[in-house]
């Protein structure tokens, strides 16, 4: 769709619109400030009065997604009048004279283009100079704030130092007043000890004395018990003997009894086969008291054995026990006379330290640092 070229300009803008708009107001005919067409009347109901024709997308067509109005085109056409001067360039009467002017005025851009270009240029330069500028003084201030902090933190604690100096001499004195106090307590504790260890010392040679009765009477029972074993043994031995004899005997007096069946008469084989049988009866009834007495013997040995044993493990018992509790007792003083030993050590550097000469530490006052 072709579109009308530009009416030829009547004046000024703001002089076209106010000649509309007192056109409209007087109930006359009213031309359009850009396009010169008749304007409508004024509806009865009222309205305002607008100088330029209504909006009509079939005239001009659209820009994106605006209707292009005579206002708009007015509006775009005086700022090029004020740009490029008020002969009208646009108009189709004068396109000579646009064509002069605009090859003037693209050579007269050139050097302008040079002078702007030089001019970017520089100022790229002085803008990367400014923000390097920018950075160095932002790093300058970054350390100048953390030499700052540092020179708070190492002030801070130089007071703290200071005021525990300060405690820390307080808390020395206090320290030895609370030092002379034990010492004191220590000297009292140690003659208590010592009194204490002369008490266990005693009771530890009585200690030693029941033991050294009881390891004597122990001895003693161990001894008995030995011969008791003793006696047993050769008691068994003479049962074995007895026994061993008896038998022999029964043995020969068989070997006798054969020999005299083999001599005699089978009459009197029998009579002698019951003599011999009631000898051997005999000897066996003798090998059983025998017997029984050794073994009768035997058992009255161990019953002894065992007694003995008891009797040596109760005289014991009570001996371990009191030796432990001995032993206890001499570690327990023991410890108490090191302990007693040590605070004899530490009192007499302590002597020594008090004869030599007093050394005063006194400590400056803190300056005043800077905040």
């Amino acid at each position: 769709m072709e579109t009308a070229g530009p009416p030829i300009r009547r004046g000024s803008r703001d002089e076209r619109r106010e000649a509309t708009v007192r056109a409209l107001a007087a109930g006359g005919e009213a031309g359009c400030a850009y396009c010169g067409q008749p304007l409508p009347p004024i509806p009865r109901q009222g309205g305002r009065p607008t100088p330029y024709c209504p909006a009509d997308p079939e005239r001009y067509g659209r820009w994106g997604a605006k209707v292009i109005t005579c206002a708009m085109l007015d509006e775009q056409r005086e700022i090029w009048v004020t740009v490029y001067g008020p002969d009208q360039p646009m108009t189709r009467l004068d396109t000579g004279a646009l064509d002069e002017r605009l090859g003037s005025a693209l050579s007269a851009l050139d050097p302008l283009r040079e002078e702007l270009s030089a001019l970017r240029t520089h100022v790229t330069d002085e803008t990367a100079a400014a923000l390097k500028a920018r950075e160095e003084a932002e790093a300058a201030r970054d350390e100048a704030v953390e030499q700052a902090r540092v020179a708070n933190a190492e002030r801070a604690q130089a007071v703290v130092a200071a005021e525990e100096a300060r405690e820390a001499e307080a808390a020395a004195r206090k320290q030895s007043e609370v030092d002379r106090a034990e010492r004191d307590a220590a000297l009292e504790k140690a003659e208590a000890a010592r009194k204490a260890q002369e008490t266990a010392l005693a009771v530890r040679d009585e200690a030693e004395n029941n033991r050294q009765r009881a390891l004597e009477q122990a001895a003693a029972a161990h001894d008995r018990v030995t011969a008791l074993q003793r006696e047993i043994s050769a008691l068994r031995a003479t049962a074995v003997e007895e026994l061993e004899e008896v038998r022999r005997n029964a043995a020969e007096a068989q070997q006798q009894l054969r020999a005299a069946l083999t001599a005699e008469h089978e009459s009197r084989m029998r009579e002698q086969e019951q003599r011999l049988r009631d000898q051997a009866a005999e000897a066996d009834e003798r090998v059983r008291g025998v017997q029984l007495a050794a073994d009768q013997r035997v058992a009255e040995s161990a019953a002894q054995l065992s007694q003995a044993t008891k009797a040596y493990a109760e005289t014991l018992a009570p001996l371990h026990a009191e030796l432990g509790e001995l032993r206890a007792r001499v570690s327990a003083q023991q410890a108490e006379l090191d302990e007693v030993h040590r605070l004899r050590e530490a009192e007499k550097a302590e002597q020594a330290g008090n004869a030599s000469d007093e050394v005063v530490v006194e400590y400056p006052e803190s300056p005043d640092l800077p905040g």
